[in-house]
């Protein structure tokens, strides 16, 4: 659909006229009879203004190029491309697969899930008009709701978590020195809370950032709080006073959902590394033996001490 097909499209959905519809944005009812005939283009401004009056995000009445069947085609070529999607026939249907284990999938993989939970909810196809009304304005404010629901989640992290940092904070607890200091501390998480490891690199700076997926759903569980984790966080806000700008985005795949937050050291590499053989261990530490065990964590300790380096100087010397 063109912008004025789509601002049309809301502005019947919300039941407003023309008239109310420009009152709203400040303009006369004929400004928007000829955007909506595509006479006229609202500039962005006024496109945004339009589409918080429809109660949509400027994202669900902007044009979208798509054209012809073969047009359509040289768009899922550019998805093959960048996200290696790919068709599959499933009973007799052609069908297009993100695939989920594939890291740089994470974030339209979340789209697409968040996108399908809210699809079978509302409930599609049982004739009932009015929740297709509120589908479609949920799809309008598809990028706001997706926000909200990663943010609320972010947020009930903190409710359970913020108190912890706030104490060690006001305690003036000691932060980790070294790199092992912080490896020791991300594998006191495991298996509990810590789902394992992860990389990203910018695609404009190609800068790397190592990541840490942590389970959202346990996190969210006063009953499991962990005093390691509070300590983790609690380093977080360290780097961040040292000049790391770490983030952290949610990952969700329909039946679980995950935190990750990338700390932007790709000198970290060394707690990526020595986090991930300890994940491996703890996974396989029924199977073991008594000396087994010993011998592992024995050369896991001296490896600790053999590659480990100084956060602050790490972080200062970033990009130098």
């Amino acid at each position: 659909m063109t912008v004025g097909q789509k601002i049309r499209f809301f502005r019947d959905l919300r039941g407003y006229t023309q008239a109310e519809l420009g009152e709203m944005v400040g303009l006369p009812g004929d400004r928007i009879r000829q955007y909506e005939t595509n006479v006229r283009t609202p500039k962005p401004d006024k496109l945004r203004e339009i589409a918080d009056a429809l109660d949509v995000d400027v994202a669900a009445i902007s044009y979208v190029d798509i054209g012809d069947d073969e047009h359509i085609m040289q768009i899922i070529f550019e998805l093959e491309d960048q996200y290696r999607v790919h068709m599959q026939k499933i009973d007799g249907k052609a069908v297009l697969v993100f695939d989920d284990m594939d890291k740089d999938n994470s974030v339209i993989n979340t789209y697409l899930n968040f996108w399908y939970d809210k699809r079978q909810a509302f409930a599609l196809g049982n004739g009932n008009e009015e929740r297709a009304k509120e589908y479609i304005s949920w799809r309008g404010r598809f990028g706001s709701n997706e926000k909200a629901f990663e943010e609320g989640i972010k947020k009930k992290i903190d409710a359970v978590y913020g108190k912890g940092v706030e104490k060690l904070t006001k305690a003036k607890a000691k932060h980790c020195v070294t790199t092992s200091d912080l490896t020791r501390i991300i594998c006191k998480l495991t298996p509990d809370l810590l789902i394992g490891t992860t990389t990203k690199t910018d695609p404009y700076t190609k800068k790397v950032s190592q990541g840490f997926i942590f389970d959202a759903v346990k996190l969210q569980d006063q009953e499991l709080y962990s005093e390691d984790f509070a300590q983790f966080l609690y380093e977080l806000e360290y780097f961040k006073k040292l000049g790391c700008d770490w983030n952290s985005m949610i990952e969700y795949t329909g039946s679980d959902i995950k935190i990750i937050y990338y700390i932007p050291v790709s000198s970290f590499s060394v707690v990526t590394s020595m986090v991930d053989d300890w994940i491996n261990y703890t996974a396989k530490k029924a199977f073991y033996s008594v000396l087994a065990k010993e011998d592992f964590e024995s050369r896991f300790e001296a490896d600790l001490q053999a590659h480990t380096a100084n956060i602050k100087e790490e972080i200062e010397s970033r990009g130098k």
